[in-house]
């Protein structure tokens, strides 16, 4: 007897692991700033640099990069301040295998630098480790049971996600970005800052496209003292592809794209002028795509001829429930709190926090906030540079119809639109377009075929059945039970009765022919 089999490749969940560290330091004003009077802004990235696999644990390298816009007193030039806070972490994971595909993400959950005096800043931030381990496996299904004997087979279709890829990748985008011609030139490069927007990703025959927006800002000094700060916003949109031999359009992506590096210089153009901005930006990209595949698996056999015992082994299967994209839109009002007059929005910034994410009926049932920094220009002398934080919480359900705590789910969230306009008294109104991504994967238990058994037929047994019966179909019966039991075809059951689907009718009768006397 020969068992064919197919295989089924899965991405498991094994492990979901978040650690959190404070990170508390003090820095010095170099000796070629000024004093700090006031911050104006300030801002921070987290970047994870190494993930070294050891025993049951995960060594995490990187750094925490601060920066800050500051005052340094009546009548002086605004200026900048940077750094950063090393980091080498230990998070535990057990039962981690050097197979096991493992994603790591970092996210500064608060960030706080204050004036200790002058000369002297304390940086303080928590920062948030997600880990998520999941194991690659295989998992082999009976497909057709082939013996010299006649075997009848009871099959069953059943739907399942296989991970056709699962890899890590890097997407760079270089431009250049000229300053207004009205602006004069840059003398030095005071406060950058680029963002990714409305990222969409899409896999192709052999590729995987992505396209989307990197949102720019500059804060720059110009070369006169008397020339307030000036500014440079643009919105870059990047497109291209990347080769993915496996990959086909059908699949259904599961993908998280992160801005893992990105570099503003000041350069010359081609006048030999500094009024050209280089960016050099590396999208890191988290990539797993899945093929549904309906596959006709065997759950159980027997034959006529001879008795056949089937071994079972507890499966888990996965199936795609959902692929959903929506959007909400926000709209609120915030306040300078300092009661400053404000002349004109410089630049407004935003941030997607969930305090809460649950699985209700027909959805994913979120709770959250966009946190907000605005830079504005005031009638102030002393300081005509400012800046405010504000939150708009927000609501929102994702649909996704039969999800349930046992399915898997990742959910990725970007901005597509933020835009801040003056209202008057210091207020501003803010609206945004927030985007949520969801793939959900429904975890099916199966009883797979593992292996036969065989064993003559008990002739003895057998011989005591009647060659013809009339049964009476009981409740839950099926023909596959009736024929089994009574050592006949589900064929001969429909070919006798003019049978042509199920279900069946309790209380129906049916003639069964016994099928072992033909064979012996």
């Amino acid at each position: 007897m020969e068992l064919k089999k197919k295989s089924i490749r899965m991405c498991r969940l094994k492990k979901k692991t978040v650690s959190q560290i404070t990170m508390d330091d003090d820095f010095i004003v170099p000796d070629v700033k000024p004093d700090i009077e006031k911050i104006i802004l300030d801002d921070g990235d987290v970047e994870i640099e190494e993930i070294k696999r050891l025993t049951e644990k995960v060594e995490l390298r990187g750094k925490l990069s601060y920066r800050l816009l500051y005052h340094p007193g009546e009548g002086g030039q605004i200026q900048a301040m940077k750094g950063t806070i090393p980091f080498d972490e230990y998070v535990n994971i057990p039962e981690l295998e050097d197979k096991d595909y493992l994603q790591a993400d970092a996210e500064i959950e608060d960030l706080t630098i204050e004036l200790i005096h002058s000369r002297k800043i304390n940086v303080k931030a928590i920062v948030t480790f997600r880990l998520t381990v999941e194991g690659l496996d295989e998992q082999m299904a009976v497909t057709e049971v082939e013996d010299e004997e006649p075997v009848e087979m009871l099959m069953r279709a059943i739907r399942a996600a296989q991970a056709a890829v699962c890899q890590k990748d890097t997407y760079r985008v270089k431009e250049e970005l000229e300053i207004g011609s009205s602006q004069p030139d840059i003398e030095e490069l005071l406060w950058s800052q680029c963002r990714i927007r409305n990222v969409q990703t899409k896999p192709l025959d052999g590729k995987l496209s992505i396209q989307g927006t990197l949102a720019v800002f500059c804060v720059y000094r110009g070369p006169e003292a008397h020339i307030p700060p000036q500014w440079v916003e643009r919105e870059l949109p990047f497109a291209g592809t990347m080769d993915i031999p496996d990959a086909t359009e059908d699949m259904y992506p599961e993908i998280s794209v992160r801005l893992a590096h990105c570099q503003l210089e000041e350069q010359p153009d081609f006048d030999g002028e500094n009024r050209s901005i280089a960016l050099d930006a590396v999208l890191e990209l988290d990539i797993k795509l899945y093929e549904e595949e309906s596959i006709q698996i065997v759950t159980d056999v027997y034959s006529p001829a001879k008795e056949l015992e089937p071994e079972y082994l507890p499966a888990e299967v996965e199936e795609i429930l959902v692929k959903n994209s929506s959007k909400t839109r926000l709209s609120d009002k915030v306040k300078s709190r300092t009661g400053d007059n404000i002349l004109q929005i410089c630049h407004v910034d935003g941030s997607i926090k969930l305090d809460d994410m649950r699985v209700v009926e027909g959805g994913l049932q979120l709770e959250g906030a966009l946190c907000l920094k605005i830079l504005y220009m005031t009638d102030s002398d002393s300081y005509p540079l400012q800046s405010m934080k504000g939150v708009v919480p927000f609501q929102y359900k994702v649909e996704a119809k039969g999800i349930n705590e046992q399915c898997i789910y990742q959910l990725n969230t970007g901005l597509e639109q933020l835009s801040a306009v003056m209202m008057g008294g210091g207020e501003i109104e803010v609206k945004a377009v927030i985007l949520f991504d969801l793939l959900v994967r429904k975890k099916m238990n199966e009883q797979m075929i593992t292996g036969i058994s065989e064993q003559p037929v008990d002739l003895e047994t057998v011989q005591k059945l009647p060659g013809i019966v009339v049964y009476v179909v009981q409740p839950e019966d099926t023909l596959w039970k009736i024929a089994k039991r009574f050592h006949a075809t589900v064929d001969s059951l429909r070919s006798a009765n003019n049978l042509n689907e199920e279900p069946l009718a309790p209380g129906k009768r049916l003639m069964v022919i016994k099928q072992v006397e033909e064979i012996f």
